[in-house]
């Protein structure tokens, strides 16, 4: 005798089966897992970013203190260079007080002085040694540069002959044992005969105005 076996759950298995198999829920599920991974990689990222900003500030402080260094030695060294060539110019300057100071030993009673003072001549000249070629073939010519420490004189002389007191004058500047050698030429640049000195008129002596220039020997030539 053959036993036959009634499956009654059959309907239900294979509604659950379909269920199972709804492309739906399928896509639910993955969105589901996609949505999870999204929201842990953005809090990944978020944490990364905040570290590079992080190190962004500390960098942009560390730049930031560079600069100001940076500004701090540009302005440092404006300063000692403006003090190196404050010292040059000290070191390199014309001492005139002495200069003054053997003039006046050597003014005579007749001579009044009225103005007195320094200039430097500055003469450049070509030079065609050692120049090298132009372009056409010619040699270059070097400029040679003199300086000459110039002293002006003007003064007026009275005397029953005041322009043999002016002679006088030079001829005490020149001779002079420590102003000779010093200067390189004197010269009268003029010399003119002017009213009479003295309180009264008629016993006021002749009088004559001059100048004259010290040339001191050349500075320095390049």
């Amino acid at each position: 005798m053959t036993a036959i076996t009634l499956n009654l759950l059959a309907e239900e298995q294979q509604a659950q089966e379909a269920r199972a198999r709804d492309p739906i829920k399928v896509f639910t599920a993955i969105g589901l897992s996609v949505l999870t991974v999204a929201v842990a990689w953005g809090g990944t990222l978020s944490a990364i970013l905040m570290q590079r900003r992080s190190e962004l500030q500390g960098l942009e402080a560390r730049w930031n203190k560079m600069n100001s260094v940076g500004a701090a030695e540009g302005e440092f060294q404006k300063l000692n260079t403006f003090a190196e060539e404050t010292l040059a110019e000290n070191h390199s300057r014309i001492l005139i007080a002495p200069q003054l100071a053997l003039v006046k030993d050597l003014i005579l009673p007749s001579i009044q002085l009225r103005q007195l003072g320094f200039a430097v001549s500055v003469e450049t000249s070509g030079a065609n040694g050692g120049g090298g070629e132009t372009t056409d073939g010619k040699h270059a010519k070097h400029e040679k540069r003199t300086e000459q420490l110039v002293l002006r004189l003007e003064g007026t002389a009275s005397s029953s002959q005041p322009e043999l007191e002016v002679d006088r004058f030079l001829k005490a500047l020149r001779s002079d044992k420590r102003f000779g050698p010093l200067v390189e030429d004197i010269q009268l640049r003029s010399i003119s005969r002017t009213g009479r000195e003295g309180d009264k008129a008629e016993h006021a002596q002749p009088a004559a105005n001059f100048v004259i220039e010290c040339w001191y020997k050349g500075i320095s030539g390049q």
